[in-house]
C-alpha cells in the first residue's frame, strides 16, 4: 500500500512538473505583461461563474466552448488593437490546397509564429498567464501546456476577400484557444463549423466519410468573442467569405496536452499554412 501511495505521490510530482516546464515564457515574451494580464483575470475572478459553469458543460458535451464571457471587457479591446495591428503588419498570402488534410484550400492572409514573437506584447503574454492557462483548463477540466512546436504557439489568419476560407482540417495538437478581433455578420459567411469525434488519419484524411459519419455544427463569432475547441478530433472549417469588403481576423494560441508530449508528431498542416 505505501508502494502504491509512493508510486501516485511520484506520478502527481511529475506531472505538475512538466507543467511548470511547459510554461516558460520565451525571451521574447514581456513579463510585466504577463503579471499585468495575471492581474487582470485574477480580478475578475468573481464575475465569471455562471460563465464558466455554462462553458464547462458546453465543452464536455461537444468539445467546444464559447469563453467570450470569461475575459473582462478591457483585456478584449486591448487584444483587438494589438490583433488589427498585427494584421495590418503582415503581408504573406497563401491560396494553397494541403495534401494531408485531402486538398482542401487554404485561401487567406497568414499570421505565422515569427511575427507574433517580433511584434506581439499581449498575445505572447496571454499564451503564458497562469491566470489564463488555469482559466481554460477549468473549462475542458484538464491541464494545459506550450504546444510542442514553437511556429504553432501563436498563429493568425486574415480572411479579406471573397472566398477566403481556413478548409476542413485537423489540428496537431489537442486544444486552441480562438480569440476573433474582427468578424462579418453572419450573412457574409466566416463561421466555424466544426464535426467533433472524428479521426484523422493522415495517410488516408477521406474528409467527406469523415462529415458523412458525424454531426457538423456551425458556430457564428463576432468581433471581441473567444472560445477553445479540441481540434485533433474536431474537423473543421470557416465557411468562406461570400462579399467583399468584410474581414475576419483571428489569433490562435495552439497548446498541447500530455498525450500531445508523449506521442511522435508531425507538422504538415502548420509548415503549410504558416511557414515560408
Amino acid at each position: 500500500m505505501d508502494a502504491g501511495v509512493d508510486n501516485a505521490a511520484v506520478t502527481r510530482s511529475a506531472a505538475r512538473q512538466l507543467i511548470e516546464a511547459g510554461n516558460i515564457p520565451g525571451d521574447y515574451v514581456n513579463r510585466d505583461k504577463i503579471t499585468e494580464i495575471d492581474g487582470i483575470l485574477a480580478r475578475n475572478k468573481g464575475q465569471v461563474g455562471e460563465a464558466l459553469a455554462v462553458a464547462k458543460k458546453q465543452y464536455s458535451m461537444e468539445h467546444y466552448a464559447r469563453t467570450t464571457g470569461l475575459l473582462p471587457a478591457e483585456l478584449v479591446s486591448a487584444l483587438r488593437v494589438e490583433a488589427r495591428k498585427l494584421a495590418d503588419t503582415n503581408t504573406r498570402r497563401i491560396d494553397i490546397k494541403v495534401p494531408v488534410t485531402g486538398n482542401t484550400p487554404r485561401r487567406l492572409g497568414s499570421l505565422p509564429n515569427p511575427l507574433f514573437q517580433e511584434h506581439s506584447e499581449l498575445f505572447t503574454a496571454l499564451y503564458n498567464s497562469a491566470e489564463f492557462r488555469a482559466l481554460l483548463s477549468e473549462v475542458i477540466q484538464t491541464p494545459i501546456l506550450d504546444a510542442t512546436f514553437e511556429d504553432e504557439k501563436i498563429t493568425g489568419t486574415h480572411q479579406s476577400r471573397v472566398g477566403d476560407t481556413h478548409g476542413w482540417h485537423w489540428g496537431d495538437h489537442e486544444f486552441a484557444f480562438i480569440f476573433i478581433s474582427e468578424a462579418p455578420s453572419i450573412e457574409h459567411g466566416g463561421m466555424l463549423q466544426s464535426c467533433p469525434h472524428t479521426a484523422w488519419d493522415k495517410t488516408n484524411p477521406a474528409v467527406h466519410e469523415r462529415l458523412a459519419e458525424g454531426t457538423i455544427r456551425t458556430y457564428y463569432h463576432g468581433a471581441g468573442e473567444s472560445y477553445i475547441f479540441k481540434t485533433d478530433t474536431s474537423l473543421h472549417r470557416t465557411v468562406p467569405i461570400e462579399t467583399e469588403g468584410v474581414e475576419r481576423i483571428i489569433i490562435n494560441l495552439t497548446f498541447a496536452s500530455f498525450r500531445d508530449w508523449l506521442e511522435e508528431k508531425s507538422y504538415e498542416t502548420t509548415n503549410a499554412v504558416y511557414t515560408d
